[in-house]
C-alpha cells in the first residue's frame, strides 16, 4: 500500500517532534551545570564546520573532520553524568529502592544529628549503582537503624568521616569517598556539602547533608540543591524523589 503525501507529512512531524522533545529534555537536564557551556561550544564548532564546507576551505574542513570523528566518544565522556541521569528517568520497570521504615529511621537520625551538630553525609542509592564509591569505604551491609547512623557519625567514631551509602534497606558502606562538585553554587560550601552535590550530579542518588558547624540539613539530587531545610521539608522531598514511597 502506497503512503499518501499527508501520511508522509504526519510521519515527518512525529519524527521532528521526537527529536525536538529529546533535545529539550537533554537541555533541561544540563541547564545550570558546567556541561551547558561545553554544549554551546560544540554547537559553535558545528556551525564553523558547516561554513568551512560551504566555503570549500580544505585545511579547516580537514581539521574539523578529525575532531568530529571522535565526537561521539568526546560527547559520551563529557556528558556522562547528564546522560546517566536522563536514562535513569526513563519510564522503565523500577526495582524497589527503600522501605518506609528505613526512610523513617534515616529521618529520625538526621533530626538528632542536626540537633547535636554532628556532621553527616547519607547517600540513598536509586537506580544507578554506586559500587565504585562503596569500594572506597568500609562495607557494613547492616540494617538501616537510627542508632547505627548516630553511632557512625558520632565525632569520635572512626567511620564518621566520609559518606554512608544506603542501598535498598541496608547501610551498605560507610566512610566512602565521593566526588566533589565543581559547580559555582558550591564554592561557598564545605567539603561535605560539595561531596553531597557531587554524588547527586554524577548519579541519580539522593544525598542528605548535616552541617557540623551549623547543624543545618540539606539535600542534593541531580542538579537540585536544597540548603538549610526543616525536617518536614526533608520528608516531603524524599517522598517526591523516591516516588514509590508514600508517607
Amino acid at each position: 500500500m502506497n503512503i499518501t503525501d499527508w501520511q508522509k507529512y504526519i510521519i515527518y512531524i512525529i519524527d521532528l517532534a521526537v527529536v525536538l522533545y529529546a533535545f529539550y529534555r537533554f537541555i533541561s537536564f544540563i541547564r545550570g551545570t558546567k556541561a551547558i557551556n561545553i554544549f554551546w561550544g560544540l554547537l559553535i564548532i558545528a556551525l564553523f564546520t558547516l561554513i568551512a564546507n560551504r566555503l570549500n576551505l580544505p585545511l579547516t574542513s580537514w581539521l574539523l573532520k578529525q575532531f568530529w570523528l571522535a565526537g561521539i566518544i568526546v560527547l559520551a565522556i563529557v556528558f556522562q553524568p547528564e546522560l546517566r541521569n536522563v536514562l535513569s528517568e526513563l519510564p522503565l520497570r523500577r526495582r524497589k529502592i527503600i522501605s518506609i521504615v528505613a526512610i523513617e529511621e534515616i529521618i529520625s537520625a538526621v533530626r538528632e544529628l542536626a540537633q547535636n551538630k554532628h556532621g553527616a553525609l547519607i547517600v540513598i542509592e536509586r537506580n544507578v549503582g554506586l559500587k565504585e564509591y562503596t569500594k572506597t569505604g568500609v562495607i557494613l551491609n547492616a540494617d538501616v537503624t537510627k542508632e547505627l547512623l548516630l553511632s557512625i557519625f558520632y565525632p569520635k567514631s572512626s567511620l564518621h568521616d566520609g559518606a554512608v551509602i544506603i542501598s535498598k534497606d541496608k547501610i551498605f558502606a560507610a566512610k566512602c569517598i565521593l566526588p566533589l562538585s565543581e559547580e559555582k553554587y558550591c564554592e561557598n560550601y564545605g567539603t561535605r556539602h560539595r561531596a553531597g552535590a557531587g554524588i547527586a550530579q554524577s548519579s541519580d542518588a539522593i544525598a542528605i547533608i548535616v552541617s557540623e558547624e551549623k547543624g543545618t540539613i540539606s539535600l542534593a539530587v541531580n542538579k537540585e540543591f536544597y540548603y538549610d531545610i526543616q525536617i518536614e521539608k526533608l520528608r516531603e522531598l524524599l517522598s517526591k524523589y523516591l516516588r514509590n514511597i508514600t508517607f
